[in-house]
């Protein structure tokens, strides 16, 4: 398959817009879709772009964790994350082109990221510690983000599962929501990295994202227990 053709084809082939921030929906998939295609032409399978992927991120966390922090670290750990994140969309897309998918493909992706939503908390506690931020409140940031992010990981993966079928007559996709969304999705989270060499400005952003993401998993949460429970 020539990469022209992949990439034409995965242009029709893309999942739907309801409920997807804007970085997701204007910048990671279609980041993914380069991937995919270039993957899909070299005769890359689904499961080895999950395993890039999953390196990638590894490779930022020991970033964050080991190496000083500095603007060239920074950048280092939010571009490696980035990389990770478009890698993650990448694998389904190759899936669904080459006609791949799998349940121990599906399973493989949603255990990397449920890898990532901790990992990445963990390497910044790591990080605080190792810069001199061993007391006070900033330990408790990424132990508490880390509890936010399982929280909506899970809800969303056991929701999918669980829901009905969608409407097919139902509401074209709210930019408004997708623009709300924003605090909640991991490519921003991972786009700020690149402060983590001004520490003090990092971690105003990080708590900002923390509290408005909390914000969102509860409302988030109530709205799918709600669905489930008038199914």
């Amino acid at each position: 398959m020539r990469f022209r053709d992949a990439w034409n084809s995965l242009r029709a082939a893309q999942k739907g817009k309801r409920g997807v921030s804007l970085y997701s929906r204007w910048v990671n998939r279609p980041l993914g879709r380069i991937f995919a295609a270039g993957a899909a032409s070299a005769g890359i399978g689904p499961n080895a772009v999950t395993g890039v992927s999953a390196l990638a991120t590894i490779a930022a966390l020991v970033v964050v964790a080991a190496v000083p922090m500095s603007i060239g670290s920074g950048i280092a750990a939010a571009t490696l994350l980035v990389l990770g994140f478009a890698l993650d969309a990448a694998d389904g897309q190759v899936a669904r082109l080459t006609g791949a998918s799998s349940r121990a493909g599906e399973w493989l992706d949603h255990v990397v990221d449920a890898g990532k939503m901790v990992g990445v908390h963990a390497a910044v506690l790591i990080g605080f510690v190792a810069s001199g931020r061993a007391s006070g409140p900033w330990l408790l940031l990424p132990l508490a983000y880390a509890l936010v992010a399982v929280v909506l990981f899970a809800g969303l993966t056991l929701y999918s599962l669980l829901a009905p079928p969608a409407d097919a007559g139902s509401r074209p996709p709210s930019t408004l929501r997708a623009v709300l969304l924003l605090p909640a999705d991991y490519g921003v989270l991972a786009m700020a990295f690149v402060l983590w060499g001004a520490p003090t400005v990092f971690i105003a952003v990080y708590a900002a994202l923390l509290l408005a993401t909390s914000v969102i998993t509860a409302l988030l949460c109530r709205k799918w227990f709600r669905s489930l429970a008038a199914a």
